[in-house]
């Protein structure tokens, strides 16, 4: 009886399914489903999510309907969308199972219904909500202000990713930006060169605290500070997730963090961290589409705001001086200066651990605690020589057994050099002050 109820259901699905497709038919196309069999109470559907934008991003939902009536949540869905949002066009497919959600339902008349949008402009961030793994979208920020009484989620069981479009930008540096180490005794070197990155990509707004780590792990802690002592094996495994770059698809060991939080989500959902080259694209990133790299040294005496508070370096400026001796004639020096970063980003304060997130002002990327508090590893691995040839994609070198890290931290005594957006190390240990931040990849 239950077999044969099952079947009924099915061809309801199929005719409800591509009734809603006419709403939207530039979005949600060639639906089709199958019972599993032998007949387990799963039910795979498939369909076609299309749209104008590169790389779009859609927010799905699933609700089913027993005749013209009751409406039913489909909580046991698993796939492409089960999560609220899936990204790229193309076929998809969910499944779901019926036997949980309306066990022994025996109505030839129920249906279920997707609805797909099309939300690429409009999800400037994303919002992943660790509580009941879903995905929402918005054009803001988070509202760190203290009349907000969430505030405090984002940094506990909200993760939220700001969307850096593809671009070409410079990384590295000039050899005369002040604080990068001599050619005569550099850590790696930082070539200054033109990368274009092809997709666009989610980068966390925040450092992944504590408490985000434990929700995803399984584990228990509700600190609001970077989480920090992990390492490349803790975070993507390894076994399949030591194979970066040798195979380019993000996999992933199911057991590791990011398994974890893959698992948890959708397999459909690409959670990783940035390559070295995503991470400075980001840390750059003026929030316009423009970034921080075109090699001019301009400094209006702010480091926020509607300005680019200097070129992206953190701590130096330039000021026209008068020759007190040839006063019709003047000379432009750099100098170091420190007033911005207690603003910025935690440094300098090598009794201190890490800080909670987002307690200072954000870059004007939006983005928090890129300067200080954790240093934050990066997908690749050490490639001593950037080389100054335009690249597209970077990866890294893949013979190296160290990952890049960037950003500086609380530790550091000298901001100058290890804040900078293009310093770069290679380390490969659980540090108290070696974190990391999560991206979303295409």
């Amino acid at each position: 009886m239950i077999r044969k109820s099952a079947f009924l259901l099915l061809l309801s699905l199929a005719v409800a399914l591509s009734a809603l497709a006419d709403l939207a038919p530039s979005q949600i196309t060639n639906i089709s489903c199958a019972q599993r069999w032998p007949w387990n109470g799963k039910v795979d559907i498939n369909y076609t999510l299309s749209s104008s934008a590169a790389y779009p991003v859609f927010r799905v939902a699933f609700y089913g309907q027993i005749g013209n009536g009751e409406t039913f949540a489909l909580n046991t869905l698993e796939g492409d969308g089960a999560c609220g949002v899936t990204f790229e066009d193309g076929v998809k497919r969910v499944t779901w199972d019926a036997s949980i959600d309306k066990p022994n339902t025996e109505s030839s008349n129920v249906k279920v219904g997707i609805i797909a949008l099309d939300v690429t402009v409009a999800a400037k961030y994303l919002v992943l909500d660790l509580n009941n793994c879903t995905m929402s979208y918005t054009m803001a920020g988070p509202d760190l202000s203290n009349d907000n009484p969430s505030r405090d989620a984002y940094k506990s069981w909200k993760v939220y990713f700001k969307r850096i479009n593809p671009g070409t930008y410079y990384m590295g540096s000039d050899p005369s930006e002040p604080g990068r180490e001599p050619a005569t005794n550099p850590t790696v070197y930082e070539d200054k060169h033109e990368v274009t990155i092809t997709k666009p990509f989610y980068i966390g707004v925040f450092e992944c605290t504590a408490a985000q780590y434990a929700l995803i792990t399984d584990t228990s802690s509700s600190a609001k500070t970077p989480r920090v002592q992990v390492d490349m094996a803790d975070l993507r495994g390894t076994a399949y997730g030591a194979t970066w770059p040798t195979y380019t698809d993000h996999r992933v060991d199911d057991t590791s963090f990011f398994g974890k939080l893959r698992k948890k989500t959708g397999y459909s959902l690409k959670f990783d961290l940035p390559t070295e080259a995503q991470w400075e694209m980001a840390a750059r990133d003026k929030g316009d589409g423009t970034y921080q790299d075109d090699g001019t040294y301009n400094y209006d005496g702010t480091f926020h705001g509607d300005k680019v508070w200097n070129d992206g370096s953190t701590f130096w400026k330039t000021r026209v001086v008068e020759d007190p001796l040839d006063p019709e004639h003047s000379y432009t020096e750099q100098f170091v200066c420190y007033t911005n970063m207690p603003y910025l980003g935690w440094c300098q304060d090598p009794n201190s651990a890490v800080h909670d997130v987002g307690l200072k002002k954000p870059g004007l990327n939006g983005l928090y605690d890129i300067h200080g508090n954790a240093w934050e590893y990066c997908l690749d691995r050490l490639a001593v020589h950037l080389g100054t040839s335009a690249v597209t994609d970077p990866v890294g070198d893949a013979s190296d057994t160290r990952f890049i890290v960037k950003g500086g931290s609380v530790y550091v005594s000298d901001p100058t050099n290890y804040c900078r957006m293009a310093m770069r190390m290679g380390r490969n240990a659980k540090t108290d002050n070696i974190g990391f931040r999560i991206a979303i990849v295409f």
